[in-house]
Order: C-alpha cells, then structure tokens, then sequence
C-alpha cells in the first residue's frame, strides 16, 4: 500500500519519503516545476501544502535554514502542522507547533543519515516570545533552545525563576507514560504543567503519522 500523495494530512515525512522512491533521489536538485510536472506524469497533482510540506523539507536537509532563520523556521512549522504558510506575512506558531515541527525536523534529518542542527538566535528569539505569549516559563525539551531568550522576557516577574525551578524539576520527575491521567488544579504551577503535557501529548498523538504506510 503507498502513500496517498494528495492527502492534505499526510506527514512531510512520510510524503519527502515517497516523493524519494517515485522520482529517485536525485530529484532534491530538481526545480519545483520539475518535481510537479514529474509528478503529474504519474497522476499526482500535490495540494498546496504538500507541495510547501515537500519544499520545506528539502530546504530543511540542503540548507539547514530552519536552525539560524527565523522566517524558515517560521514557515517550516507551519508546513508540517499542515497549515498554509506565507514568507510575506508573519504568523506566530504555538509552542505546540513547534515542539513538533522539531521533532518531526529531527526524524527527517535522521533518516536521511544527517545530525539535527543547532539553533541560532532568530529562532530561539521567535521561539522565545510564542512560549512567553502563550504563559510558559519551562520551555518543552525540544525548545530548550529558546529557554535564555525566555528567561529574559519573564525577567520582569519576581516568581518567574523560581517558578521555573520548581517546574522543572517537577517535569522531570513525571512518568511521561501517565500525563493523560495526571489530575492538575488552577495553581501556577500546575498551570505550568498542563502546558508541558499539551505540548508532550500534542507530538506523541502525531508520532504514528511518521509510519510508512502498512503493506497489504
């Protein structure tokens, strides 16, 4: 069984990966046009934002620009949340975003024999003030990144610092395999809590879009 190309909610992985096995690998040095028109030849008319998803992951593996510019970080994030993104108009993506667009960034890099990339400060800044919008002090793990830049910004808050302290340790210590039966109350703490388990639970329930398709 292959993978439906034209599928609005197919996985930038698992769609670079098939693109990969239809047109060979050689086509990540094709123009786009190219790519389309090769693809048409084999009845597929990729939708827009598989032809951004299958765009920002070849700039991911032959530039490395997600790591040092914002904009494509920016972009990237929203392609594989499979949201239409813009270079023109700047849109904010959640913590919960990015925290997938990470991981998802590093699967693709791993695959393709390459290390993930280091974040630069565009990134971590960009990344920084959508978690501070959003009320975290605790950046999630794959956004620890961003978490100086984030210090800066709740700089302000007496409690911010110890706050954070005490969260993360308390993160730390949490059976991760039991966050869905975790009981939380309205105290800042626990507020901050129930942001990390979102965002955990938010790439845990997108992990099994990474899998090839099942052979019948």
């Amino acid at each position: 069984m292959t993978a439906d190309l034209q599928d609005t909610e197919i996985s930038a992985t698992v769609l670079y990966q098939e693109v990969k096995r239809l047109l060979g690998p050689t086509f990540r040095a094709w123009e786009p046009e190219s790519i389309w028109l090769e693809l048409l030849d084999l009845d597929i008319d990729l939708p827009p934002i598989n032809r951004d998803k299958l765009l920002a992951t070849m700039t991911l593996l032959d530039t490395g620009s997600f790591y040092w510019d914002a904009a494509v970080f920016e972009n990237t994030t929203m392609a594989f949340d499979h949201q239409w993104s813009s270079p023109e108009i700047l849109q904010e993506a959640s913590p919960a975003q990015m925290t997938w667009a990470v991981f998802e960034a590093n699967v693709i890099r791993d695959r393709e024999g390459e290390e993930p990339g280091v974040f630069d400060y565009e990134p971590a800044q960009y990344a920084a003030v959508s978690l501070y919008r959003a009320g975290f002090v605790v950046a999630p793990e794959l956004l620890e990144f961003a978490q100086p830049a984030l210090d800066k910004l709740n700089a302000h808050s007496d409690t911010a610092h110890a706050l954070r302290d005490a969260v993360k340790a308390r993160w730390k210590a949490l059976d991760k395999d039991t966050l869905r039966d975790l009981s939380l109350q309205e105290t800042p703490e626990d507020i901050q809590i129930e942001h990390l388990v979102n965002t955990h639970l938010h790439v845990a329930d997108r992990v099994p879009m990474l899998l090839p398709p099942t052979l019948e």
